[in-house]
């Protein structure tokens, strides 16, 4: 990663430089921040991933009387700094000062009234609006003096979370490292100046606010519980620093879509749909086992608690399960009285075709309430929770070793992937399998697939660390099967080792991931360019049906739609609606972008001329069932064509 840091020769920034990390620190005469072509050049030559903007004038008494300087750097000299990051992928983090907010009360949250209380302030909050500018940016309010308190006295009555430099630098690294965005609050315990200075000065005197000649807040103390959950792993997102596979820490970043909120939390306004919580959408690649994954990972809690993808609603994907149904049911020799498990199970579909086509016996493990509610009503046993060794547990406990468990488009969700698979391997029968089923690592490439990289989706995935991972727990791969479905998937089984015979797929797979180029990153890292140019391409092209007056429609408010609508930046000014048949969604707004979600009556009465499928891997199941559609179709992946 390539940081650049201004303000390297003040009291943070030149402590920051001591913690070992490689940092572009250039001095003033070497970049002026003041200086908006200066910045701007100097930004793109040295091309950052993050930002860390320290540079600040900070004497708050020298300001009140000479305003001048905290003008041209805190505000002017931000503002360049944020604009020339604008358009880019940039990271910008700022440093501002826990004197934003009004100071007569303490430990105040990220979300509290703001009111500063002198000039210093309110030019370190001017700074606030302009990075807010930049989608990738977070705002640290802080409070730092240098590592020994050299002054002769300090207030009695006076309280801060202010903190020494040395301790205060290696957690401002962290957070601008980290995923988080918006505001944080990041300092030390709540305490009086004095107490703070005689922990390094034992010398120093007392003295109280009433005693001063200089106005001064009397608590300007911080809450930092979402900077400690974060560190606690207990936030909302997490960093992901290994491979969930292998461990390695060689991960290389190879493709960025900006930032984005989840995919399938619907919101009931388009003001809160553009309102929602975005994070940074990034993909990077293990150099040890060819791993893809995200390089954060959002609570699951966030996403699947109350889901509104309903499979029985994609009459594709309910054929594709009895297929599978019938396929599997003679591989593994299934039949009355053998338990089938299906985890992340949705509303059921899948197990529905099992007990129907071979008569066993079915139950269904997954965590959203209302989906599970919706298995139960069409008569599938449901566990409401995550898979985990204690749900395993549990199930054999009152029901016994299952034969089969599938995970069909859940394997991909998962974070902690040793502790599924093994409870799995636990679960099962000595003869048993486990069916994971996801979307393909070099389909996902070769087809260009940008978008179905979502937070639901954390990892991309080929052969090769399904087989490592396996191989580790005392398994094995014993047979791949391509799909097509959802833009080419593979059907992977695991089995004990020695178990069952592996089939020559296996190796087939495993050798054509190799000579395709995808164990290394160079095939990831010029796919990074073919993506960009996607697009571009689309929205150029839809920028110009819309200026020759084109109405424009969306298909299916999908989560792969919705990745790319983001990637995109379309809005309803673009999109003027989507629709979907899924009861959940009608009404709803797509996030992010506001798009209101209807039913197919809209197509009567507010026909468009171009309809945009965008769950395009079922494009002619959609073109058949929108007869009510006389216009043009648009499909946008692997490249954009109409039909």
């Amino acid at each position: 990663m390539q940081i650049l840091l201004t303000g390297g020769s003040g009291l943070l920034g030149a402590e920051l430089l001591n913690l070992g990390v490689t940092i572009v620190a250039p001095t003033h005469q070497e970049l002026d921040i003041c200086d908006a072509d200066a910045v701007a050049h100097y930004i793109e030559t040295v091309a950052p991933d993050l930002v860390i903007h320290a540079a600040a004038v900070t004497d708050n008494r020298h300001i009140e009387s000479h305003p001048e300087s905290a003008l041209d750097v805190n505000i002017g000299g931000t503002t360049n700094i944020a604009r020339a990051c604008l358009g880019t992928r940039i990271r910008l983090v700022y440093l501002s000062t826990d004197y934003v907010y009004r100071g007569d009360r303490g430990e105040y949250s990220e979300s509290d009234e703001l009111l500063p209380s002198n000039l210093y302030a309110w030019s370190k909050l001017a700074g606030e609006a302009a990075v807010r500018a930049v989608p990738n940016h977070l705002i640290i309010r802080t409070s730092f003096g240098a590592a020994r308190f050299d002054y002769p006295a300090a207030f009695i009555d006076k309280y801060s979370s202010k903190e020494y430099v040395d301790l205060i630098a290696p957690e401002i690294l962290e957070a601008a490292l980290s995923p988080l965005t918006g505001v944080l609050n990041v300092g030390g315990r709540r305490r009086t100046l004095y107490d703070y200075a005689s922990e390094r000065n034992p010398q120093v005197a007392k003295i109280s606010l009433a005693e001063s000649p200089h106005a001064s807040p009397a608590d300007t103390s911080l809450s930092t519980d979402l900077w400690q959950q974060y560190k606690s792993g207990k936030g909302v997102v997490k960093a992901v620093t290994a491979c969930r596979v292998c461990g390695n820490r060689d991960l290389e970043k190879y493709l960025d879509l900006g930032m984005m909120p989840l995919a399938n939390n619907l919101a009931p306004s388009a003001l809160a749909a553009r309102r929602m919580r975005r994070f940074p959408m990034q993909v990077q690649v293990c150099r040890e086992c060819a791993l893809s994954q995200l390089t954060v990972v959002v609570d699951p809690r966030q996403m699947f608690s109350h889901y509104t993808y309903r499979s029985s609603v994609n009459k594709g994907y309910v054929r594709h399960c009895r297929q599978m149904a019938r396929t599997v049911g003679r591989m593994l020799e299934l039949g009355e009285g053998d338990l089938v498990v299906d985890i992340a199970g949705n509303d059921g579909s899948l197990l529905l075709e099992f007990r129907d086509e071979l008569g066993v016996d079915v139950l269904n493990v997954d965590p959203a309430e209302n989906i599970a509610a919706l298995a139960r009503e069409r008569g599938v046993e449901t566990i409401i929770d995550f898979w985990s060794p204690e749900v395993a547990a549990d199930i054999v406990a009152d029901k016994g070793r299952p034969r089969l468990l599938t995970a069909t488009n859940v394997f991909a969700h998962v974070d902690d992937v040793r502790t599924f698979v093994r409870a799995a391997k636990d679960c099962l029968d000595e003869r048993g399998a486990l069916m994971l089923e996801f979307p393909y690592a070099i389909d996902f490439i070769e087809n260009r697939e940008f978008d179905t990289i979502y937070f639901e989706h954390l990892s991309y995935v080929l052969i090769r660390p399904v087989a490592r991972l396996a191989s580790e727990l005392g398994m094995e791969v014993f047979d791949v099967q391509k799909q097509d479905i959802h833009g080419g998937t593979v059907r992977v089984f695991l089995a004990l080792a020695g178990s069952r015979p592996v089939t020559g797929a296996v190796t087939e797979f495993l050798e054509a991931e190799k000579r395709g180029g995808f164990l290394g990153v160079d095939r990831y890292l010029g796919w990074r360019a073919e993506i960009d140019g996607l697009i571009d391409d689309l929205r150029a092209r839809l920028a110009a049906l819309k200026a020759d007056g084109a109405t424009i429609a969306g298909f299916a408010a999908s989560a792969k739609g919705n990745t790319l609508l983001n990637a995109c930046r379309f809005d309803a000014s673009t999109i003027d609606y989507i629709v979907d048949d899924t009861p959940e969604k009608i009404g709803k707004f797509s996030p992010g972008n506001g798009i209101p979600i209807v039913d197919r009556e809209r197509l009567k009465t507010q026909r468009p001329d171009y309809l945009i499928i965008l769950a395009w891997n079922f494009t002619q199941e959609i073109i058949d069932n929108t007869p009510e559609f006389g216009g043009k179709y648009i499909i946008p992946i692997p490249e954009f064509r109409f039909v």
